[in-house]
């Protein structure tokens, strides 16, 4: 009797023991298999988002300083384009040959100066000798008179149509002439010659001050032949 009893009770034993091993597991493995849940406070809202993806502004005075220095380079990139004088056909232009002791008057005007000035014109065809002459010189004003010293320079170019293309793209730095910053130039310089077809040229005078004071420049230009 006393043996029945001990096999009941290690028999109960057995299985409260293989019960709880059983219970156990079913908790362990759930936990493995089911991730936590990220509380929601967490979580950006839409709200977040959208200000999180617009662009960020710099503010303080290299900001300010930036600001400026963009508009000045905007402003002075603008080009006034001057009207040449019209240009009156002669009877030899539709010949071969190119008439020598002729002038032909492109420029004679004063005009200001902020950014960039131009200047178009042509060269006749049939021009053997071209030489392109003049003078220009530049003033600032200060208390009220006009004042023709270093603060008053303005750069001189004459370029092609391909160099003033390449000028306003700044993709080159090539002139047919240049002259630096001045306030009183002299111009005489030699063109090529053309042949059956007119050629196209700019001249381009150009404030380079960094504070872009308008200049006021009195140019008087001419072709020869």
């Amino acid at each position: 009797m006393r043996q029945w009893l001990g096999l009941l009770t290690a028999g109960l034993a057995l299985v409260l023991g293989g019960s709880y091993a059983w219970v156990h597991r079913s908790h362990v493995a759930n936990a493995v298999a089911v991730p936590a849940a990220v509380p929601a406070a967490t979580l950006p809202n839409y709200a977040e988002v959208r200000e999180a993806q617009k662009t960020v502004t710099m503010a303080g005075p290299l900001a300010d300083y930036m600001s400026t220095q963009n508009g000045s380079k905007q402003e002075s990139s603008k080009v006034e384009t001057l009207a040449t004088i019209a240009y009156k056909p002669a009877a030899s232009d539709h010949v071969g040959g190119s008439p020598v002791g002729t002038s032909n008057p492109i420029l004679h005007q004063t005009f200001r100066v902020a950014g960039i000035v131009n200047l178009p014109f042509e060269v006749p065809a049939h021009a053997a000798n071209p030489q392109l002459r003049g003078t220009y010189r530049s003033f600032v004003k200060r208390e009220g008179t006009l004042a023709s010293d270093a603060a008053a320079d303005v750069e001189f170019l004459l370029l092609n149509e391909q160099q003033y293309d390449e000028f306003l793209n700044r993709r080159g730095g090539e002139a047919v002439f240049s002259a630096e910053d001045s306030h009183s130039q002299e111009v005489n310089t030699g063109l090529p010659p053309t042949l059956a077809q007119a050629a196209k040229y700019h001249l381009v005078f150009r404030n380079n001050s960094r504070d872009h004071v308008k200049k006021v420049v009195e140019a008087d230009f001419r072709i020869d032949f």
